[in-house]
């Protein structure tokens, strides 16, 4: 297929270092899989996976430094109120699920 058309996209200048090195692992461009995503939209009929606010692990993501502060304290909280899990158990239970 000819590829006549150009995008010209701005992005987070550290977001594109970041999945460059990715994407270079995996021996891809930021333009192969702009291509690919494209091509994925298409077959599928919008975008090939799920966009959501994350709720799981991705959740303790932090915005800003009030943000990282106020999850610092309640960790803390935790920690005080015994609700911990040694390392040891949490490390058998990843290699037991997950090969880990």
């Amino acid at each position: 297929m000819v590829k006549n058309e150009t995008l010209h996209i701005r992005v987070n200048e550290s977001v594109k270092k970041s999945a460059e090195r990715t994407l270079d692992v995996l021996g891809l461009s930021i333009s192969e899989v702009v291509n690919i995503l494209l091509h994925q939209i298409t077959l599928v009929g919008g975008l090939p996976f799920e966009v959501k606010i994350p709720s799981g692990p991705e959740a303790l993501i932090v915005k800003n430094e009030s943000e990282l502060f106020e999850k610092l304290r309640i960790g803390l909280e935790q920690i005080q109120e015994g609700k911990v899990v040694d390392a040891n158990v949490v490390m058998a239970r990843l290699k037991k699920e997950y090969g880990l």
